[in-house]
């Protein structure tokens, strides 16, 4: 109770108390070793760290000292040289200090500003703690200079690290030797005669009995010892006794415990028989009510226990069988003791009728008396259905339109089925009892053959292609199917194989892969199966740590060639292209088509780039050539991008999309060339993907904006229209215009989200302006080609139109001249879609395309735009005023008008008036303007030259 209630108060997980459990748990020896090491080690660590302190002290005492008489001897002895500005007397000096290796630096300053006088600093000497130290040197009573020493203290910490090793080293000698003598005396006077009563009172209480202990100690362990030695003896002889009584006990009752365990092996033996049997079994009495039923009887009648027990077994019998079923029981089975197996049907509440094969066996008791009747039963569901599916398949044996043929174990045929006859051509009386092997491919390797028949003997079954042949002797290529029947035992049986002709099967997916893996056009490996050869080229390139290279191919200028002269030629010119490629590759290397006009070509043997180089050299000469396709005499050059393997790239991905930014590289370098990749290339790639990532999310964070240029009347000087251009509100960048972002939405299929917001935006401003009483003016939007090839263009403008309230009459949609010859009748139908809503079209950039003058007369256009490119070196350029003059006298004789865009000075203003232009735009009119800005100037009327 004392103790319970002196812990009572003290937490479970207290430091205490863990410290008193852990200390419970250590033999006598570790808690005198432990008291007698901290009894010895407090006292040792006390007075090495007092020894330590002094020591210390007096060291630093010591170096203080030497560093004042160093630097009172430096003072001294630099006077005369400072007062005599000595370098030569001087330096000596202090050279001779720098002897000490405690010292860092010496820096002696004069009284005159600049440079010190010596200074001498060994960096590398610094291994502590470092003390400045200075002192003035004096001539007479005059302070000439002062003398500054930067002492290092790390020999004085090494001293007092050497001083705590040595006085640690005897503590711990003394603790050890000390230690060491008391165990001695602890392990003879006390460790040692504890062991021996342990041993003893281990043996009393195991109820052993070792050979008696003598104990000749007179102390208190030697009382203990003799008394211990007194009971076991007692103990010894009343267990003897014991023992004795307890084995003919024991005999009794093993006896008795054989006799009940053959009892119960016996009746579990019937239970686990009774209620393990997969049949159905009950116990019924001579009234024919059931006693008991084993699981098996219970799920196939589907009824619990109760529901059976004590009733007649008669009752579940179908109502049409139960008097042939009782004559069975009660006359059969009463006279001789059982009865065969007969069938009826059970009913079944929860399930309906059940068919079985029913058994019965009769009981008697020890006295020949009968006492009741065994009733086995048995589903015959899966029996039945078994027969039905050998019914049919005996029926689709003959039936199915796959061959089917049935192989004995020695390899002879036993059964075909008329399929067989149709496909191979034998009838069942010539093929029946051949052996298998005639029907083989003479002209294939019997090992194949051998290899099939290993397969499905250990795996019991195998599919696959097979040559087979014909009784006309034709050979065909079916589909085998092989299964192995095996007896009971486990041994082969039969051999059934099915055999399906696909031969026209194999034709059509041989056309299918063919299609499948190579381009239809050009008959090169297309963009999904070269990308199959390269990676495996590069697989094998790692495996054997050799070089591989990609050149991606783009044809210069080949949109200009399909637009103009039509897919036709474009399609045979890409045929030539290619057959040209196949040309310039060496054996083992590869051409593919991507798609358009770009080409991949993989070089597999490669020992440097010089290899590249030759090829690449190799397909610039043969595309030199002009091609003659249609009358046409066309020459079309190849800019070629090169990546290495593994140097700029370990993947297909990477090494094309490296190839592809060097064909860039060439491009930007006059075409018709090629360049090998470097890393820098990416720089613009990388530049374009993280502009394409913010132009994603632009239309969401509404950061476009429309600017808006002026179109003026050259004959009165009035705004009559604007152009609506883009700018875009970059959160980090400011305002960016539409070039530095423009082509790369067209690249990325960008364009056709900002086209449509543009369109939307620049109709609702024009109807605010209207709205704000100021005068109505078109405003002009560019389309681009993914806009205008769209088949709901007229439908999406009359949306727009409708959404903002604009009259159709203040929109006007440019297009470039090269989207519209695309394709020339899609254009005529749009133009005219578009003509038919009242809107204005004009064409821009004209002058650039090839082909607008020959369907120039078809399109239903209002005005011809004279590109920039014109317009800026006019009127002192002869060729462009000519090119000018040229567009202003076509529209005015095709009743169109013209508008020149880019007019910076006075002097192409002077020349447009004069030519007879109609409007014009540009920075002598106005910059593209923000829509406020424009407001403000329509609001002041008319512009002028002058204003």
């Amino acid at each position: 109770m004392d103790t319970a209630v002196s812990t009572s108060n003290v937490p479970a997980t207290s430091p205490w108390l863990r410290i008193k459990h852990w200390l419970t748990h250590l033999s006598l020896r570790q808690v005198f070793v432990l008291v007698v090491a901290v009894g010895l080690l407090a006292p040792g660590v006390i007075f090495t760290l007092l020894m330590l302190e002094w020591r210390r002290h007096e060291l630093t005492l010591q170096f203080r000292a030497e560093q004042e008489r160093v630097l009172e001897t430096l003072a001294l002895g630099l006077r005369q040289p400072l007062w005599d500005l000595s370098l030569n007397a001087g330096q000596p000096l202090v050279d001779t200090a720098m002897k000490d290796a405690r010292i860092v630096s010496v820096q002696v300053d004069g009284t005159f500003p600049g440079e010190p006088f010596i200074a001498v600093n060994l960096p590398e000497r610094r291994q502590g703690v470092v003390t400045h130290l200075s002192r003035p040197v004096h001539f007479g009573d005059q302070v000439i200079g002062k003398v500054t020493i930067t002492f290092d203290d790390g020999d004085l910490r090494r001293r007092l690290a050497a001083q705590g090793r040595e006085y640690v080293l005897l503590i711990g000698v003394m603790l050890v030797v000390s230690l060491l003598l008391i165990l001695l005396l602890l392990d003879s006077r006390f460790l040692v005669p504890l062991r021996r009563l342990s041993e003893q009172a281990r043996a009393l209480t195991n109820h052993e009995a070792p050979p008696g202990t003598v104990w000749t100690r007179e102390d208190e362990i030697g009382d203990l010892g003799r008394q211990l030695e007194w009971a076991r003896g007692e103990l010894h002889r009343l267990f003897g006794e014991l023992n004795d009584k307890n084995e003919a006990l024991e005999q009794d009752i093993v006896e008795r415990v054989q006799t009940e365990e053959a009892l119960r092996a016996s009746e579990a033996k019937y239970r686990e028989l009774f209620i393990s049997n997969l049949d159905g079994i009950c116990v019924v009495d001579m009234d024919g009510r059931v006693q008991d039923a084993n699981p098996a009887m219970l799920a196939l009648l589907g009824v619990p226990s109760a529901a059976l027990v004590g009733r007649p077994m008669g009752q579940f019998v179908a109502e049409d069988w139960r008097s042939y079923d009782d004559h069975m029981m009660q006359h059969r089975v009463l006279v001789d003791g059982h009865c065969n197996e007969y069938e009826i049907e059970l009913y079944r509440p929860s399930a309906g009728l059940l068919p079985v094969s029913a058994k019965g066996v009769l009981m008697r008791d020890v006295d020949g008396r009968a006492i009741g009747i065994w009733r086995i039963l048995r589903d015959l569901t899966e029996r039945k259905a078994a027969a039905q599916r050998m019914e049919l398949a005996a029926k689709v044996f003959d039936n199915t339109a796959e061959a089917i043929m049935v192989i004995a174990p020695d390899n002879r045929i036993t059964s075909v089925n008329r399929a067989f006859t149709d496909i191979l051509g034998y009838h069942a009386d010539e093929i029946v009892g051949q052996p298998s092997s005639v029907l083989r491919d003479p002209s294939v390797e019997t090992r194949v053959y051998e290899e099939i028949n290993a397969n499905y003997t250990n795996g019991g079954a195998w599919q696959g292609e097979v040559p087979f042949r014909r009784k006309s002797g034709g050979v065909f290529t079916a589909w085998a199917q092989i299964n192995v029947v095996r007896d009971v035992t486990g041994r082969i049986g039969d051999v059934v194989l099915l055999i399906r002709d696909i031969s026209d099967a194999k034709a059509a997916q041989e056309r299918i892969l063919h299609l499948a893996r190579f381009d239809a056009l050009t008959v090169l490996p297309n963009r999904a199966y070269f990308r199959e050869l390269a990676e495996e080229a590069i697989a094998e390139a790692h495996r054997h740590g050799v070089h591989r290279a990609l050149l991606f191919v783009d044809l210069d200028h080949f949109k200009t060639i399909n637009d103009s002269l039509g897919h036709d030629v474009g399609d045979q010119l890409l045929k030539e292209v290619a057959s040209r490629l196949n040309d310039a590759l060496r054996a083992g290397d590869a051409v593919g088509r991507l798609g358009g006009d770009e080409f991949v070509i993989l070089l597999r043997n490669l020992d440097s780039g010089e290899d590249a180089s030759y090829v690449a050299s190799r397909v610039l000469e043969r595309l030199a050539r002009p091609f003659v396709v249609d009358e046409h005499e066309l020459v079309v050059t190849p800019s070629l991008g090169i990546a290495l393997y593994p140097e700029d790239g370990e993947d297909y991905d990477t090494l094309v999309r490296n190839a592809d930014a060097a064909m860039y590289h060439a491009k930007e370098h006059g075409r018709n060339t090629f360049r090998f990749y470097t890393a820098d290339m990416n720089a613009r790639a990388r530049e374009i993907l993280a502009v394409e990532n913010q132009l994603r999310r632009a239309l969401e964070r509404d950061e476009f904006v429309l600017h808006y240029q002026p179109q003026v009347a050259m004959s009165s000087g009035a705004i009559v229209g604007v152009e609506a251009l883009i700018r875009w509100r970059h959160p980090e960048r400011g305002l960016i215009g539409p070039m530095q972002f423009i082509p790369i939405a067209e690249e990325r299929g960008l364009i056709g989200d900002i086209g449509e917001w543009v369109l939307r935006e620049a109709c609702r401003q024009n109807r605010a302006w209207q709205d704000e009483g100021l005068p109505p003016i078109e405003v002009a939007v560019n389309l681009s080609a993914m806009q205008f090839y769209r088949r709901d263009l007229a439908e999406d403008i009359t949306g727009i139109l409708k959404e903002t309230g604009l009259d159709a009459r203040w929109l006007a949609l440019e297009v470039t001249e090269s989207v519209i010859v695309q394709d020339v009748e899609s254009t005529i139908a749009t133009l005219a879609a578009l003509k038919a809503m009242g809107l204005k079209l004009a064409i821009d950039d004209f002058g650039t395309g090839y082909s607008s003058l020959s369907y120039l007369k078809r399109f239903k256009v209002d005005k011809l735009k004279v590109d920039r490119s014109f317009v800026m070196d006019i009127p002192g350029d002869a060729d462009d005023s000519a090119i000018t003059r040229a567009v202003v006298n076509l529209a005015r004789n095709l009743g169109l008008q013209v508008i020149a865009e880019g007019v910076e000075t006075p002097e192409q203003w002077s020349f447009l008036k004069q030519e007879g232009c109609d409007e014009v735009q540009g920075y002598l009119v106005s910059p593209p303007l923000p829509a406020i800005d424009l407001a403000n100037r329509l609001a002041r009327g008319a512009w002028t030259l002058q204003g």
